[in-house]
């Protein structure tokens, strides 16, 4: 049986979440950041297993809440899973980007749910990955993740890339797969999701705006024909 500490500020959605799992774990219940951050304050008296918790709270957002006590959460081995309404790329991005175990959009389906949550569960008895880098650094090219900020280190002081948050998220996924053709199909799905609709077209105007600006830092996007793109740095 594991301590579950769910913020959530739905009684209904915490009803839910009872029934699924309170027959075979402890299910504590907070509807605010600020009684979350009392528990996870309390200096160790109370040590939670995993954190289920939404992101549009009444007291604030959920993800810079995960952002604060991470420390805290990691000290007690607590896992963190959001279960929230709010699905964008840039929020899920962010969310795995600081080390969430899951992220479950509602509404949700209750089977999944439980099998997703206890498989998070047995995970953490398993030995620890290594932790998410939180930079990345291709040539002259410097990504905080966190901060979903790019930067040309060619001078001494490093300039920050004006970025709109789709071109920040091609330059990721190309800088990750550096040298290598990214697909288009690979783009749509990882920087506008599965159910996006977006044309060809629009793909090309947003590559074009990247490559004019890391075009100081020397990276080069180059179309390959009929597949994708690829940066070369």
């Amino acid at each position: 049986m594991a301590n579950i500490l769910l913020v959530e500020d739905s009684t209904d959605i915490r009803d839910v979440v009872n029934a699924v799992l309170k027959p075979e774990h402890d299910v504590t219940w907070v509807s605010s950041l600020a009684e979350a951050k009392s528990l996870v304050d309390d200096n160790g008296n109370r040590r939670f297993d995993l954190l289920i918790m939404d992101i549009d709270l009444p007291d604030g957002d959920g993800v810079e809440f995960f952002s604060k006590t991470k420390e805290s959460l990691e000290a007690m081995g607590t896992g963190t899973i959001f279960l929230t309404g709010t699905n964008t790329v840039p929020t899920r991005i962010r969310s795995f980007t600081l080390g969430a175990l899951d992220y479950i959009p509602k509404p949700f389906d209750l089977v999944e749910f439980h099998v997703r949550v206890n498989a998070k569960l047995k995970n953490r008895t398993e030995p620890a990955r290594t932790p998410v880098q939180n930079v990345l650094r291709q040539g002259p090219l410097e990504i905080h993740l966190s901060r979903q900020q790019a930067f040309d280190t060619t001078e001494d002081t490093p300039t920050q890339l004006d970025l709109t948050p789709v071109e920040f998220r091609l330059l990721l996924l190309f800088v990750q797969n550096s040298g290598n053709v990214v697909s288009r199909e690979k783009i749509l799905d990882t920087v506008w999701g599965q159910t996006a609709h977006v044309s060809a077209r629009c793909v090309d105007h947003h590559v074009c705006g990247l490559r004019k600006k890391i075009l100081r830092s020397g990276g080069r996007i180059e179309s390959v024909y009929g597949v994708g793109y690829r940066i070369e740095i």
